[in-house]
């Protein structure tokens, strides 16, 4: 398509987070959003009458749409590398939700379908996107921290027994691919690892200590990166009532925190600390599952479009949507063998 044009875009799945993908879109002025689909016909009528879109009876029929160019997978976890596998096949670029696959072979079941087909996917990873980590970002990269010594993430979440009741395919293997890790915790382990470099090696504790569920609620990882540097991920959904994500990298020259998207410590030597009118997002999705901002989901959509016309790779494409996973697989592994696992 021309440059000039409007990217068709559609969406399969009319869940809670489908709402961010269609307002995203509606905010960016070269896309438009063609139509929906969802497995409940009543899903996706009330979904394609709230957007002005058409309504598909079936991702099929969506996928035969000439006037899409890209879809929006925003299905549970277990049919998002399926789903992405078959746009790649049918030549359409996509954005899927995290996480892109829950297996290793699905993983690269993506991959090959985008190098075979060329197209582009983009997995969400809307964090990095946030003014605050691509400032840490930028400090890391430029030596500010100096060799990276110790890098921790703590995510203590709140999800309700309810919140499990509230679909089927909560808290299972099957469809959610893990729990506390997979599904809440992968946000802050891409981050972490973005920030900190890439792991080698990790050592994992996951347990179901307090819901009803197949998948863990609680889990323990201890990380070895490939720079030397080593660390520790700990995830849960059962801590009430929850409390934000934090991110702690030190380094030989100093130390940041994050505390979700904001910026909560920064001793570094001889370095003034950020500026204070820094942009930062309303994020409390560690007690509310829809407790995140809309504009970065913007950015990354807007990203792909960019990508697309500049053939270029994507910012978060699969290659590094591939890494949080590998690392969260990697804990699930070592808890079960009880060895140490290398990614």
């Amino acid at each position: 398509m021309t440059k000039n044009k409007k990217y068709g875009f559609g969406i399969v799945g009319c869940g809670m987070i489908s709402r961010w993908h269609a307002n995203a879109v509606s905010l960016i002025d070269e896309a438009e959003l063609v139509g929906v689909c969802d497995r409940k016909p009543e899903s996706t009528m009330r979904f394609a009458k709230e957007n002005n879109c058409k309504a598909f009876e079936s991702y099929e029929e969506l996928l035969a749409c000439d006037e899409i160019d890209i879809v929006c997978i925003c299905t549970p976890s277990g049919l998002h590398s399926p789903q992405a596998v078959m746009a790649a096949n049918a030549k359409k670029h996509f954005v899927v939700e995290k996480p892109m696959a829950i297996t290793r072979e699905q993983i690269e079941d993506v991959i090959n379908a985008c190098e075979k087909n060329n197209v582009k996917g983009v997995v969400i990873s809307q964090l990095r996107f946030t003014e605050s980590i691509k400032y840490v970002k930028k400090a890391i990269e430029d030596g500010e921290l100096g060799d990276i010594i110790i890098a921790d993430v703590y995510m203590k979440y709140y999800r309700s027994p309810e919140y499990y009741a509230s679909a089927e395919w909560r808290g299972t293997w099957e469809l959610d691919g893990g729990g506390a890790l997979m599904n809440q915790g992968i946000h802050g382990i891409d981050v972490l690892q973005y920030l900190a470099g890439e792991v080698k090696s990790v050592c994992g504790i996951c347990k179901t200590l307090a819901r009803d569920i197949e998948v863990e609620d609680t889990a323990n990882v201890l990380v070895e990166y490939k720079n030397g540097a080593i660390g520790t991920i700990q995830g849960t959904t059962s801590v009430n009532p929850g409390y934000p994500r934090v991110i702690s990298i030190s380094g030989t020259k100093g130390t940041v925190e994050l505390t979700e998207d904001v910026i909560t410590r920064w001793d570094i030597e001889g370095k003034s600390s950020p500026p204070e009118n820094m942009p930062k997002g309303n994020i409390n999705s560690y007690r509310d599952p829809s407790g995140f901002a809309l504009d970065t989901h913007k950015m990354q959509i807007a990203d792909l479009i960019d990508a697309i016309k500049n053939d270029r790779r994507p910012l978060v494409d699969v290659y590094e949507g591939r890494k949080p996973v590998d690392i969260i697989l990697g804990a699930y592994q070592s808890s079960k063998t009880k060895k140490t696992v290398f990614i």
